[in-house]
């Protein structure tokens, strides 16, 4: 009868979010988007065609793979700070804490310093969201 929210965690997101997969998954997209941000960082920003900021040369890769990774990296790290299921938050953890320490490895500046921080308050606080809501 009624399909309202009850007090049962069967719900299919609940058990999509339970899989194990989506540590790696959560990995590798955030290492992507590092990956592409450092890039931007690294290699500055030339004016393109239409006046826009592109990559400079030697660092298009990096660019394209910032541009496909926005959207994926939006998504998953919200699914790891909402979730109530363990593997996205870990692999927030897990992503955050690695790609800044790849972040310090590549440079010291004050932006790689920001990027660094950032990853690491995701690291923290996703871990930290998941268990205060299993607390409750």
């Amino acid at each position: 009868m009624g399909r309202g929210r009850s007090g049962s965690r069967g719900t299919p997101d609940d058990e999509n979010h339970g899989r194990l997969w989506w540590t790696p998954l959560v990995v590798v997209v955030l290492g992507a988007a590092t990956w592409g941000l450092l890039g931007l960082v690294e290699g500055g920003c030339e004016a393109g065609p239409r006046g826009g900021c592109v990559a400079a040369d030697g660092y298009e890769a990096n660019g394209w793979v910032l541009f496909l990774a926005a959207m994926p990296t939006l998504f998953v790290v919200g699914t790891g700070l909402t979730s109530e299921r363990r593997p996205p938050a870990v692999g927030v953890a897990a992503g955050g804490a690695g790609c800044a320490a790849y972040v310090l490895a590549q440079g010291r500046t004050p932006a790689h310093l920001i990027i660094a921080g950032v990853l690491l308050v995701l690291a923290v606080l996703a871990p930290v969201s998941v268990w205060r809501r299993r607390r409750r």
